[in-house]
């Protein structure tokens, strides 16, 4: 599952990846309904991002290559969930961390930093992502057996994040 930032911040993938204008409207509809989901289920949506979270402080506590790699990946979660625009808040805590991971100077566009993070966070493992959507699945089962009634559209954030990622896998 890639990170949440990847799924709101489609201007951004769009110039990374080179989408075609086709699969720009399919990723911009598919995130749509990932926000939709965020707030019909913001607390399934916040126990996703605490365990994403958890990962992270375990790899870097682990002293691990990738621990940069998940910085960046929250970092770009946090962004994209507070809405920061570090074009318009350059001394944003979130910016200046953002900034600081890739040492980009402090007039850095928030595009290119942005950017800089998808590329940083590309650094978690296929296997990695694989586990962690495993331990999210099993979460999401969780939240479907204490809230029957919002089980249909949490499980959809899974299917959501894996169409967008065929989208981006093309590139």
């Amino acid at each position: 599952m890639m990170f949440i930032a990847l799924i709101l911040a489609l201007p951004v993938i769009s110039l990374q990846h080179a989408v075609s204008p086709e699969e720009e409207v399919r990723m911009n509809d598919l995130a749509k309904a990932y926000r939709q989901i965020y707030e019909t289920a913001p607390e399934a949506f916040k126990l996703a991002d605490n365990i994403y979270e958890q990962i992270k402080d375990y790899e870097c506590a682990r002293n691990q290559e990738d621990c940069k790699a998940w910085r960046a990946w929250r970092l770009g979660d946090a962004i994209t969930l507070r809405q920061v625009n570090c074009d318009e808040t350059p001394e944003d805590e979130l910016c200046m961390k953002a900034r600081d991971l890739h040492g980009l100077p402090g007039g850095t566009s928030h595009q290119k930093m942005f950017s800089g993070l998808v590329d940083i966070a590309e650094g978690v493992t296929p296997t990695d992502i694989k586990y962690a959507s495993d331990v999210i699945d099993a979460a999401v089962s969780y939240v479907c057996y204490k809230e029957p009634e919002k089980c249909s559209i949490v499980r959809q954030m899974s299917v959501i994040v894996d169409q967008m990622e065929e989208i981006i896998k093309k590139h």
